[in-house]
């Protein structure tokens, strides 16, 4: 019986860059397969050769990928689309349309459909049916491709990261989803460096190292464990007095509804803050007010200093091809402070490799460099460690510890409770 997909790869990357090596596997109707290990350990690279991307990407495979049969790389661009389901981890790329009404209704149109209301209702996303998707948070965009996905009813559903910047209510959802698919003999491929939210599929595991294939097997919770989350602690620190004020702040996108009502707060100088709360709260749009990025519709925001904001979508931080050529710009030219930060963030390796071949953690680690380095009094930083394994997560809170040392102001927004329990201040913002 021909399986729904197999992969036999010989080698496949990017040209003088990442390659991955001798990586083979299959599935079957209705099987899950997660790939999991540290940053930069290829899991996004095989998922471009398994969704027949990687050569768009710039990238080459040497090999053969096949979806019940058929080369991957022969079937048609519309065959693909209407056979495969991704979720990528550069969610920002994935839509076509200005807002989340077209987008979703362009998705029904190329498999014959209608729109109508109840298409929207899965995953709360009729709230979000009029809003313009440049306005929509990184967990709101997630949720309108999980949405797509289910639409869709491709053969093979492929996840990059898919849990990142979902809170737990959408989480819930997405499992629920996750075991219809699998009853309708969906074959299921998830990328995920923390693997044990994905025990309830029973999935073989593969997990990579270095670009090559460290085990190949049944699920096993030892192994998942190995790979998951477990963050070093940070110091307690002291109140240095306030860097920013919230004084009855509000704030909306023109014609859309308030995403911040009426927020007063202070937050201070070298303490760690968090900032949580469902999917669409504001805790992007909090950050962009805190350092100046947005001015409130009413109220003030009064600052104390400098400010940075690091978006959670890193290539609209970065102005330069390579990271090096970046890092040296907040240097002002000083190699030596570029390599110190590089070797605390664990990216010496990749200071001359182009920025758009690195993976989602090597980016955003990048982009925390360049803020580190800019020397300002606050730090606003969105999803700081998303997509990160356990060992580059700790690099960063290493980071964070030196600036928190200088007493600069440190805010990030998250949902990961194991990054909440080290913070000294954490804000819970309520929904929308």
């Amino acid at each position: 019986m021909v399986p729904l997909f197999s992969a036999r790869i010989e080698r496949c990357g990017y040209p003088g860059s990442f390659e991955l090596r001798d990586v083979r596997f299959e599935l079957k109707k209705g099987e899950a397969l997660l790939v999991t290990g540290k940053s930069g350990s290829g899991k996004t690279t095989l998922l471009r050769v398994v969704t027949g991307t990687i050569e768009a990407a710039g990238g080459y495979l040497e090999g053969e990928v096949l979806l019940e049969g058929k080369s991957i790389l022969e079937m048609k661009p519309e065959e693909v689309y209407h056979s495969i389901a991704y979720i990528p981890q550069e969610l920002w790329y994935a839509f076509v349309g200005y807002t989340v009404y077209t987008e979703v209704c362009h998705v029904l149109a190329q498999l014959g459909v209608n729109c109508t209301d109840a298409d929207f209702a899965p995953l709360g996303s009729s709230r979000l049916v009029n809003r313009l998707t440049y306005t929509l948070s990184a967990g709101e965009v997630q949720r309108v491709l999980w949405l797509e996905t289910m639409i869709k009813r491709a053969r093979l559903i492929v996840l990059d990261e898919p849990l990142t910047y979902l809170d737990e209510e959408a989480r819930r959802v997405v499992k629920h989803y996750v075991k219809v698919a699998r009853s309708r003999e969906m074959g299921i491929i998830v990328a995920d460096h923390d693997p044990a939210y994905w025990e309830f599929l029973e999935p073989d595991m593969l997990i990579l190292e270095g670009g090559i294939v460290k085990y190949h097997g049944p699920w096993s919770r030892s192994k998942a464990e190995e790979q998951g989350m477990k963050l070093t602690s940070l110091k307690k620190h002291v109140e240095r007095g306030v860097f920013v004020k919230f004084k009855n702040v509000s704030f909306r996108y023109t014609g859309d509804s308030y995403i911040i009502k009426d927020f007063t707060e202070s937050l201070q100088r070298g303490v760690l803050t968090c900032i949580t709360g469902p999917n669409g709260s504001g805790k992007t749009t909090l950050l962009k007010l805190g350092s100046g990025i947005l001015k409130p519709t009413r109220g003030s925001v009064e600052r104390y200093g400098t400010a940075i904001y690091v978006p959670e979508n890193t290539f609209l931080f970065f102005s330069k091809t390579t990271p090096r050529e970046e890092l040296m710009i907040p240097a002002r030219g000083n190699e030596n402070k570029v390599l110190e930060i590089a070797e605390l963030l664990k990216i010496k390796h990749i200071l001359d490799r182009p920025v758009t071949k690195l993976s989602n953690s090597e980016r955003r680690r990048v982009s925390i460099a360049a803020a580190c380095l800019a020397d300002h009094d606050g730090y606003f930083i969105d999803e700081p460690f998303g997509g990160i394994d356990a060992e580059n997560a700790s690099s960063v809170l290493q980071a964070f510890q030196l600036l928190l040392d200088k007493g600069k102001a440190v805010v990030v927004a998250t949902h990961d409770e194991k990054v909440m329990s080290l913070a000294d201040t954490v804000i819970r913002l309520g929904p929308a």
